[in-house]
């Protein structure tokens, strides 16, 4: 992976180079780099043989700089003519220069009296379809030259004012359209570049508009190029190239190749510099070329210390990522565990903590860390020294805490959700005691029956024989009662005592659940309370489950619902008794509308000997809640104080199969 990265730098880095050689051909020779490439070599021999046949003739039209006649020795001078004397040196040949026309040279050229025209262009203008275009040898850029003592800086202080350009400048109405663009810019069209600074000098206009060179070269021979500036905006440019016949490709690639090797040793520049001075807005290719240079050797420096950061990051990366991962594993581990773990600084902040104690607290893990335990009103059961190292309860859960010094200012608080543990050890201890209370009841309820048989028998003989008076009738049936209680408790204690069966019976779910509501209506009708009974699932089949316990599930949680109705006034009293078999269990809802069950009290309503009632025993819910349990089954209960009361039971059953006779 790391040699793959490494050849993709050094790949990116050629890239670069080759991009920022492209860009650097376009800038110093005005050329593509496919173009570069092609006329970067030298003469061929075909091409070398044209050069040597005969001398150019080349056709220039009048052009100031660029070609004009001397007026004092009739010669032809101008920076195209330098550049044809120095690319004749360049190729070893001769050019000569003949001046004419635009119109009278293209004739020329087209009749084969000459070999070579001058060509200028715009930009986005088309070229000839007759000729054949070298590249450029120099560009004219259409500008405006004003005073520097005017303050003008841009075209918007040019506002009201007047310009001057030349007639050949201005031709198709170039210039006009320049100027129709600027903000109330008068324009003044004459004839030659004297005129153009004498109406300057005048103050009749502020400066000139116009092609740059002719200007710049009018102040260089004037020597007043210190009073000028070109302002920064160029409006147009017009390439001036060299021109040949469509038909000689040959004598295109030889120019190319002489202007190319002019531009790459400089000498275009210079010519500009000599006829233009300082106001000359070509380029130096020879400090370019440096600068080139050093920008190429910088990058590659650049490159060769990327490289090696590379491998450097890489390998700390790899050591970083090693930590990481190691850290996200013990990270995972610690999450991981039942037990909430903070590791606390300075007694105030904590600096780490697990999942587990953002679940046992209720504030996320991202607010816990860094926060200062103090704030959070949800942690100080959980920090408070007097919960430490013992078992308290927030809620129904229970917690076991510890704390300890890990290193320095810091120390570790765990905490152990201790609910299932406890709740276990809880009931042990009561089936233990349960154990021991069932043996003791069995054997006091056998006792005790015997004797109050013998009462209730000769109760019924004082009752029949020898009681006359209000008053014995009267403690005769407060004897009954009190036999009656006694027997009603010496029957629970029986029942505690003596659990169901694990007897599975075959039993029809409707007529069983019909039969116990039938049985309970009496006692309800006193009490003018209704029960309601619901069906659905299989229930028309019959199911293989515990009768026994299903009985004693619905009898004790009827009869509860009944008894909730004696402190609670209301219009309608109902019991409904919900009952849904599916498949592989039978789910039971007993739901009143009572007077409900307290809060604090649902957590015990399990427990032996626990009731809320004044008469109750405490036995009923603990006896159906351990068979339930016992026989696979879960009990849930919900209640609202003084609403009412809903019983969730749900009880494993088996389900007949085709063919199976009824044993019910």
């Amino acid at each position: 992976m790391n040699k793959k990265k490494i050849v993709i730098i050094i790949l990116l880095l050629l890239i670069v180079s080759l991009v920022i050689n492209k860009f650097d051909k376009n800038l110093r020779f005005d050329l593509g780099l496919t173009d570069y490439y092609k006329y970067n070599k030298p003469l061929t021999a075909k091409e070398r043989s044209i050069v040597d046949e005969k001398a150019f003739l080349a056709g220039l039209y009048d052009y100031p700089p660029l070609t004009y006649t001397n007026q004092f020795n009739n010669y032809n001078v101008g920076i195209v003519v330098d550049y044809l004397s120095q690319l004749a040196i360049e190729l070893s040949s001769n050019i000569h220069i003949k001046v004419g026309t635009r119109d009278n040279l293209a004739d020329g050229l087209n009749n084969d009296e000459t070999d070579i025209i001058m060509r200028e262009y715009y930009n986005g203008e088309a070229v000839s379809d007759d000729l054949l275009i070298t590249q450029p040898l120099c560009v004219v850029k259409t500008k405006i030259l004003v005073k520097k003592n005017l303050n003008i800086e841009n075209p918007q202080d040019l506002k009201d004012k007047s310009l001057v350009t030349l007639a050949r400048d201005n031709e198709n109405g170039r210039i006009d359209a320049v100027v129709n663009n600027l903000n109330n810019v008068n324009l003044i069209e004459v004839d030659n570049i004297y005129q153009c600074f004498a109406l300057i000098n005048n103050n009749v206009a502020v400066g000139f508009i116009g092609g740059d060179m002719e200007a710049a070269h009018f102040l260089k021979v004037t020597n007043r190029g210190a009073y000028f500036k070109f302002l920064k905006l160029t409006y147009d440019e017009k390439r001036i190239c060299l021109a040949v016949k469509k038909d000689n490709k040959e004598m295109l690639d030889i120019l190319n190749k002489g202007i190319l090797q002019l531009k790459k040793k400089n000498l275009i520049a210079q010519t500009q510099y000599k006829w233009l001075g300082d106001f000359d807005t070509g380029v130096d290719l020879g400090t370019i070329e440096s600068t080139y240079r050093v920008l190429i050797v910088i990058m590659f420096i650049i490159g060769g210390f990327s490289v090696w950061n590379y491998i450097i990051t890489q390998r700390v990366n790899t050591r970083t990522r090693e930590l990481f991962e190691s850290k996200e594993e013990l990270r995972l581990i610690i999450d991981t565990m039942r037990n909430g773990i903070m590791v606390i600084e300075d007694d105030t902040t904590i600096l780490e903590c697990n999942d587990s104690i953002a679940e046992m607290t209720g504030v996320p893990k991202g607010k816990l860390i860094g926060a200062n335990y103090k704030d959070l009103p949800q942690l100080a059961p959980f920090t408070n020294p007097d919960n430490m190292f013992k078992v308290f309860n927030i809620g129904a859960r229970y917690y076991y805490i510890s704390r300890q010094k890990v290193a320095g200012n810091k120390s570790m608080v765990i905490v152990e959700d201790y609910t299932e543990k406890y709740l276990k050890e809880k009931r042990e201890r009561i089936e233990s005691k349960m154990i021991a209370v069932g043996q003791l009841s069995a054997g006091l309820a056998h006792e005790a029956r015997n004797p109050l048989g013998l009462i209730k028998s000769y109760i019924y003989l004082i009752e029949k024989h020898t009681v006359h008076s209000e008053v014995c009738r009267h403690a005769v049936s407060v004897i009954n009662d009190s036999i009656n209680r006694i027997n009603y408790l010496v029957e629970n204690l029986l029942r505690f005592s003596k659990l169901s069966s694990d007897e599975l019976k075959w039993t029809d779910a409707e007529d069983f659940v019909n039969s116990i509501i039938e049985e309970e209506k009496e006692n309800a009708e006193k009490h003018d309370i209704i029960i309601y009974s619901s069906f659905k699932g299989r229930y028309r089949e019959p199911i293989l489950i515990n009768k026994e316990v299903l009985r004693m599930v619905l009898v004790n949680l009827i009869k509860n619902a009944v008894d909730s109705f004696d402190d609670k006034k209301c219009e309608e009293k109902n019991i409904h008794v919900n009952i849904n078999v599916e498949e592989n269990h039978i789910d039971i809802e007993v739901i009143d509308n009572g007077c409900g069950i307290e809060k604090e009290a649902l957590e015990n309503i399990f427990d032996p000997f626990y009731s809320t009632k004044e008469t109750g025993v405490g036995l009923g819910l603990y006896i159906i809640n351990t068979e339930i349990r016992n026989n696979g089954g879960t009990i849930s209960v919900k209640s609202e104080f003084g609403k009412g009361t809903e019983f969730k039971i749900t009880l494993p059953v088996v389900e007949r199969k085709n063919g199976e006779k009824d044993r019910v």
